[in-house]
């Protein structure tokens, strides 16, 4: 891994900063992207990385920011699009603008990033990795935007890794399940005060089926994401890794039986 170069979006915080540090740590000259400098820098000056302060749903921007990394490093290796956010609201409640944010932040900012930084992946026969979810695979209430945009990303995963695989290029996906990252500690808040509990009690409550019965950290999704762009994970293209304790395992209707 040493001397080669990735770029990661949504690097500031949670999986992407995790990412980030976890290939830094392994000799990888990393590029950290996203729309907010503060947190970018923070993770930058920890890791001796580069800065690259845009919106990744952006053409103009992410061609800049390639551009950047191509007259610093010569190139790039790898892609981790892991940037994302919110879509909240069932269909009704779910606006024109509300939809277009959706698709924007989980699903437009893995494409525009994959298309604009392809050219250098097939010329250095890299990989990317999507950061998706089991809202891949399923869908929770009211979430109607995030639920579409992330199934669309598995989608995204099996086009491209169809279509570029005969240049070299490896594409796979990511599913975690519960992380702790500030975003989902902003998800447990309606938990905590519905039922006065600790941000550590509202995790427990939504892991308490799973089998592992805890979330992951973003370190733990990282060495994911490290293993499919490496050779170790020559051979795997198309494929989606589910990294959730086995929560996608759990056959939903038996769950009443687990109390007797």
């Amino acid at each position: 891994m040493k001397g080669k170069v990735a770029l990661i979006t949504g690097g500031g915080t949670g999986i992407g900063a995790a990412c980030a540090r976890r290939l830094a740590s392994e000799g990888v000259k990393v590029a950290v992207m996203g729309r907010r400098r503060e947190p970018l820098e923070k993770v930058a000056k920890d890791i001796d990385g580069a800065v690259l302060v845009g919106d990744a749903s952006d053409t103009s921007e992410m061609k800049k920011a390639v551009s950047q990394l191509k007259d610093r490093f010569g190139g790039i290796d790898f892609l981790i699009a892991s940037a994302g956010g919110h879509g909240l609201g069932d269909a009704l409640a779910t606006g024109d603008a509300e939809w277009r944010l959706s698709l924007d932040a989980n699903l437009n900012t893995a494409f525009v990033a994959a298309r604009e930084t392809l050219p250098c992946l097939i010329e250095r026969r890299g990989a990317a990795v999507f950061v998706a979810s089991i809202a891949s695979l399923g869908a929770g209430p009211e979430v109607c935007g995030y639920t579409t945009a992330k199934h669309a990303l598995i989608g995204l995963t099996r086009s491209l890794a169809r279509d570029f695989g005969p240049s070299g290029v490896r594409v796979n996906a990511v599913c975690p399940g519960w992380v702790k990252t500030p975003m989902a500690d902003e998800e447990m808040e309606p938990l905590m005060q519905n039922h006065n509990i600790s941000l550590e009690q509202a995790y427990e409550l939504v892991t308490r089926d799973v089998p592992l019965r805890r979330a992951a950290s973003s370190e733990e999704i990282a060495a994911v994401c490290r293993f499919l762009i490496s050779e170790d994970a020559s051979i795997v293209t198309g494929s989606v890794v589910v990294a959730d304790g086995g929560s996608t395992i759990v056959d939903v209707p038996t769950l009443a039986f687990s109390a007797i």
